[in-house]
């Protein structure tokens, strides 16, 4: 095995047991609505996603926006709406946890 830490090490290990973790960073299901948001797949409570739009001539330059657990998001350019389903441990994706530090 290629020496390898962090997220690059967890790929490998799904990766030599048959599984593949990088499904994760696709949305699964048709162009997310209000009834029914694309649904985005994260190990934690909150990651960051970039929206394309939709397909062919509805493609726009990335909008980037942070998803997080519980809260619904829509692109403020093509209106699809995104919902974080949190398929690990969950948690804070920096380790800290979400709490102001003084």
């Amino acid at each position: 095995m290629p020496i390898a830490t962090g997220h690059e090490l967890e790929e490998l290990q799904a990766e030599l047991a048959g599984r593949n973790i990088l499904q994760i960073n696709h949305p699964t299901g048709p162009f997310g609505t209000k009834e029914q948001p694309a649904i985005i797949k994260s190990v934690y409570d909150k990651r960051i996603v970039g929206c394309p739009g939709g397909e062919e001539e509805d493609e726009h330059d990335v909008v980037w926006f942070w998803l997080e657990k519980g809260k619904q998001y829509e692109c403020p350019v093509c209106s699809q709406y995104f919902m974080l389903e949190v398929v690990g441990p969950g948690g804070s994706p920096d380790g800290h946890g979400d709490h102001d530090h003084h």
